[in-house]
């Protein structure tokens, strides 16, 4: 009988939609509002993808923005400014708060992987042919800052040049960020790995199954995994 239940409810998206809108308390709420000056920019998103309370801001031609099937932001920005840019939200993705996806100038990639969950996170890709990459079923507290640049510019005033390009960011799969963190320009993790509260990530750690911690991070312990349970 759950199989078939299942299977009925797969058949029927909207449906699988409007139960997890009543389960969630949002059945009444509006989804979102959009506001799309431009041309050629698309929007796919999946039917039972379930968007709360979220503005969608372009402003640009060719961008794309893709939400999969399951996927349930409350709260959400998504921002745009710029052409050829894309935003891809994969299956399961949660943001059970509020966050931000904020893309500037051209050709910039956010990859959010499927099952990972946000509570209140501001992820800022800037700068032409820039990127964040984050992997499958990892876990984000709330305000945690992801960027790629730095906004603005540095200049050397020796050499007459700017200093502080835009660099990507690479999260790989099941990784925990602890609460009121940074993950600056350049930075990357590995699998498994944890990021201790008010940590701030400045370069690429590699190795797998580890804890950073502090400012700037740095490795306290290998050899680790994490798990969603509290368990014995």
């Amino acid at each position: 009988m759950k199989e078939q239940l299942k299977s009925f409810v797969k058949r029927f998206p909207l449906l699988l939609k409007t139960a997890r809108n009543f389960r969630d308390g949002n059945l009444l709420k509006n989804s979102y509002t959009k506001s799309v000056k431009g041309k050629n920019n698309i929007l796919k998103i999946h039917n039972s993808a379930r968007l709360t309370n979220c503005k969608i801001d372009i402003v640009g031609d060719a961008n794309l923005i893709s939400i999969e099937e399951g996927s349930l932001l409350k709260n959400v920005l998504i921002f745009i400014r710029g052409n050829k840019n894309e935003i891809a939200v994969s299956k399961e993705v949660k943001f059970n708060r509020a966050g931000e996806l904020w893309v500037e100038d051209e050709n910039c990639k956010l990859y959010i992987g499927a099952n990972t969950t946000f509570e209140d996170t501001h992820i800022a890709v800037t700068e032409t042919n820039s990127k964040v990459i984050i992997g499958n079923d990892c876990m984000f507290a709330n305000d945690i800052d992801i960027r790629t640049g730095d906004s603005h510019s540095i200049i050397d005033t020796q050499l007459n040049k700017r200093i502080n390009h835009a660099k990507n960011v690479t999260i790989a799969d099941h990784v925990w960020v602890g609460a009121h963190t940074s993950i600056l320009k350049g930075s990357s993790l590995a699998d498994n790995s944890i990021v201790a509260t008010r940590s701030v990530v400045t370069k690429s750690f590699e190795e797998k199954g580890i804890l950073v911690a502090g400012i700037p991070a740095k490795i306290i312990k290998r050899d680790i995994t994490w798990n969603r349970a509290r368990i014995d």
